[in-house]
């Protein structure tokens, strides 16, 4: 009986193992969760592991690259100004008499009080009679004088002319982002005792008549003529109702999202390598080992 060849068909293996021992050289590569044992399900493990781990710093630049939402905010601000007092007496007097000034403040703010001191001449009675006089300030609370001095009065005998003395009020430059915030703004301002409220009450300004001095000169006779000037300046109180109270509009954040761009262009490729391996890996697994690869050997009959 002549014998039947059997012609075996042949497979290419190297297209149907190309994709499974490419996968299982990636994953070879994944630093974390490695095992010595070459087991698919392992390196299944070890890829997620490095993914996961890799991914962490491109999500953690949503919140840190991305701009704050857009947004419409209104900065409130108060004009302040500045308002005075001011006092000025002109009158003749006699020896042992005196020109008084006062200006009474009861709001806080005080920045400066200017005051001044004419000596308009009089009558005299004698010869060679020159008119001695004593100006005096006095302040409710210690104020630093352009003598150097500082204390709640300044005096100097026959003094003429104009000085000032300044308080040091800090200038109100306040905002706010609503109009109730520049409101209370401004109460804490108020509320500051040692700061805006500093310098509250009479400050009077005085002259006084001591008489004359000269040859053969009866200074108690004499009249001078004194015009004295008391003028407080303080910031004024801005009041909602007369329109003193302004705001701007802007708008704030907004942008390029450059945490969303650099979180999907890092993140989402690992993402697609670690999936692809693992399908990679998955065929490996489930291929049958060379033990279970049909040979294709001959059959004859008898």
């Amino acid at each position: 009986m002549a014998d039947e060849t059997v012609e075996a068909e042949l497979i290419d293996t190297d297209s149907s193992e190309s994709s499974p021992a490419m996968a299982v050289r990636i994953a070879s590569l994944y630093p974390l969760g490695k095992s010595n044992d070459a087991i698919p399900a392992n390196m299944i493990r070890a890829v997620w592991l490095s993914t996961i781990v890799f991914t962490i710093p491109f999500l953690a630049a949503l919140p840190l690259l991305n701009p704050e939402p857009e947004q419409e905010v209104q900065d409130w601000y108060a004009d302040w100004a500045t308002q005075s007092w001011s006092t000025e007496v002109g009158q003749t007097v006699s020896s042992g008499s005196r020109v008084e000034a006062m200006v009474t403040i009861d709001q806080g703010g005080i920045l400066v009080a200017n005051y001044s001191v004419e000596n308009q001449g009089g009558t005299f009675s004698g010869a060679d009679c020159q008119p001695q006089w004593l100006a005096e300030l006095r302040a409710p609370d210690p104020v630093n004088y352009s003598d150097g001095s500082n204390d709640t009065s300044w005096s100097a005998e026959n003094w003429e002319g104009t000085d000032s003395v300044v308080i040091d009020t800090p200038v109100p430059e306040m905002e706010a982002s609503s109009s109730d915030e520049l409101q209370e703004a401004i109460f804490n301002l108020k509320s500051d005792t040692q700061v805006w409220m500093y310098g509250r009450g009479e400050w009077i300004l005085s002259v006084t008549n001591q008489g004359s001095e000269g040859v053969a000169c009866f200074g108690s006779a004499q009249q001078v003529t004194f015009v004295v000037n008391l003028t407080i300046s303080q910031w004024r109180e801005p009041r909602f109702a007369d329109g003193d109270f302004n705001f701007t509009s802007s708008t704030v954040g907004g942008g390029t999202p450059v945490g969303t761009f650099v979180a999907l262009g890092g993140s989402v490729p690992l993402l697609l390598i670690a999936a692809a391996v693992t399908i990679g890996l998955k065929k490996s697994d489930n291929s049958p080992s060379e033990e279970q690869v049909d040979t294709g050997g001959n059959t004859t009959e008898d």
